[in-house]
């Protein structure tokens, strides 16, 4: 895809089956930057680039959930004048910020990423990466009106949490198709509040899997279908379908998720 295309992307939910089905946004930009979870992707297809994105989903008439992106990437030789191959043997360094506010909670993560990427064939590479995050959870308490005003996380007065956390992740590129795996918040630690076990908020380890193969349809327009498998925090897998029409300036997509949930 052209990466002139992932500037700017807006997702529009159409409809869905309980907020609490949804989980962190990873996997909501994944299908137009897949760095977001998975690290081996950074300069994987692209010397430099750089990528926003928002996610809003509608309710009754209110915004109950809306998350943003910005990301960056590059390899480190890009300014060298000879013209690369992208099946070169080379480094890529990125950095992602994602943002998510539900309700009364706000949560931001910084990634750090580093990932390699090595030929296999003329037509084909392999690419490995790690990232290390921090992580922020805070809780708006002037926006509850509680049933119990006796919550320990409401009478600490301490409303942030700090998590240091990382993730790994490896893909197979092929000139038509993509295979990559990933594993994102490997210590899946708790967000502690305060002394009070009853004030923790435990995170989890997000894995996916994930493939896509592209036909094209013509000299600038390809069809792409896609398929995620992916965990959630209930620790039963779910899936994501997804098929976009690539055009040399604009990409347009459509999916379902397993949540009973379709988006566009």
């Amino acid at each position: 895809m052209n990466s002139l295309t992932k500037i700017i992307v807006v997702v529009f939910v159409f409809s869905f089956n309980g907020l609490s089905a949804q989980d962190f946004p990873y996997h909501y930009f994944a299908y137009t930057n897949p760095m977001v979870n998975n690290p081996s992707f950074a300069a994987a297809n692209n010397e430099m680039r750089a990528d926003a994105g928002s996610y809003n989903l509608w309710a009754g008439g209110f915004k109950p959930l809306k998350d943003n992106m910005v990301s960056f990437s590059m390899s480190p030789d890009f300014r060298k004048k000879r013209k690369r191959s992208s099946y070169d043997t080379r480094i890529g360094l990125g950095v992602v910020f994602l943002n998510e506010k539900i309700g009364p909670f706000t949560q931001n993560i910084f990634q750090l990423i580093y990932a390699y990427h090595i030929p296999l064939d003329k037509s084909s590479f392999l690419s490995l990466g790690i990232c290390g995050a921090l992580e922020n959870l805070n809780i708006n308490v002037n926006s509850l009106s509680p049933l119990h005003p006796d919550d320990p996380r409401i009478e600490s007065g301490n409303n942030n949490s700090f998590l240091i956390d990382g993730g790994f992740g490896a893909a197979v590129h092929g000139e038509k198709y993509l295979i990559s795996f990933s594993a994102m918040n490997l210590a899946s630690g708790e967000f502690n509040f305060n002394n009070n076990p009853a004030a923790e908020i435990q995170n989890f380890r997000k894995i996916y899997l994930s493939g896509n193969y592209s036909f094209k349809l013509g000299a600038d327009i390809q069809l792409q279908p896609a398929f995620t498998l992916r965990n959630s925090r209930l620790n039963n897998f779910n899936y994501d379908a997804f098929t976009a029409l690539d055009f040399k300036w604009f990409t347009f997509g459509t999916g379902f998720r397993s949540e009973n949930s379709i988006f566009v």
